[in-house]
């Protein structure tokens, strides 16, 4: 049977969700406030680049969506991702989005010294690496010494069902407000209180509601043709498997030049499927 898709009401939408993250952190106060409780930096100005930014090099690759693009006065990038659904591939998908990063930002010809600073944050609703804490930072090191390797770029983990709270106050009213999605706990930080209203705002947007439900069709669009496609490709693939068994079968009671005639097939395909047994 179809998988069914539902779009859930803008008036109940929840922060964890790619469209209200999205119009929550697009407040220069919020987004401010949020990069510095986490990463102990004064932020003076915020430049967003685009929301939802597409990157690709071409039609053949793999594109980037970025929720969250923008950068501070002093030219460091900053990319802040939402993940609701638990996937197993976060680092490489960080090293992924940081490649399309830094092509974007040096220009054509630009010295790699010229390359800015950049932060990728994912603020996850499940805990990834299964160490507890509410902020995981990767920092490498050269192996078997205390010597930084020092590129410029930084990642950072956020974890909502965190069990040990190594993180700023104003960060872990943000964490369970994403958890939670309770409007009514008596948050106590700038951020806290000013995410909340903004999702109180947003809900109860009627002009809003018209691009939330075009976003949300198209999204869910999207991962009907995806599980289609899957389900295409699967289909494709049983088929091709029971083929092969029927020639392997076929193999103790006909020779393999006249199963080859028989399914229209040179000797050399029959032998190669034999041979994979």
């Amino acid at each position: 049977m179809p998988k069914q898709y539902t779009i859930t009401p803008l008036s109940e939408l929840p922060l964890k969700s790619d469209f209200m993250f999205g119009q929550v952190m697009r407040s220069d106060e919020i987004c401010r406030l949020f990069l510095e409780a986490l990463l102990g930096i004064d932020i003076q100005r915020i430049e967003f680049l685009d929301r939802q930014k597409e990157m690709s090099d071409s039609y053949e690759y793999h594109g980037i969506r970025l929720d969250i693009y923008l950068k501070d006065g002093k030219g460091t990038v900053f990319n802040v991702e939402i993940q609701a659904e638990r996937k197993d591939d976060l680092p490489r998908r960080v090293r992924f989005y940081q490649s399309g990063i830094d092509r974007n930002e040096l220009p054509k010809g630009a010295d790699f010294a010229s390359l800015s600073e950049s932060y990728i944050i994912f603020v996850c609703d499940f805990d990834y690496f299964h160490i507890g804490k509410a902020v995981g930072e990767r920092i490498a090191f050269l192996k078997d010494t205390n010597v930084p390797y020092a590129d410029g770029s930084h990642v950072y983990f956020l974890n909502s069902r965190y069990t040990e709270a190594n993180a700023s106050k104003p960060i872990l009213e943000f964490l369970d407000l994403i958890r939670t999605n309770d409007l009514e706990q008596p948050y106590e930080t700038p951020l806290g209180q000013m995410a909340r209203e903004r999702i109180q705002e947003v809900r109860s947007d009627k002009k809003l509601e018209v691009s939330y439900m075009t976003y949300a069709q198209k999204m869910m669009d999207e991962r009907r043709v995806g599980y289609m496609d899957g389900l295409e490709d699967g289909r494709a693939e049983g088929m091709e498997k029971g083929f092969k068994d029927t020639i392997i079968a076929l193999k103790d009671i006909l020779d393999p030049a006249v199963i080859a005639e028989r399914f229209k097939m040179s000797l050399e395909q029959v032998m190669d499927i034999l041979n994979q047994k």
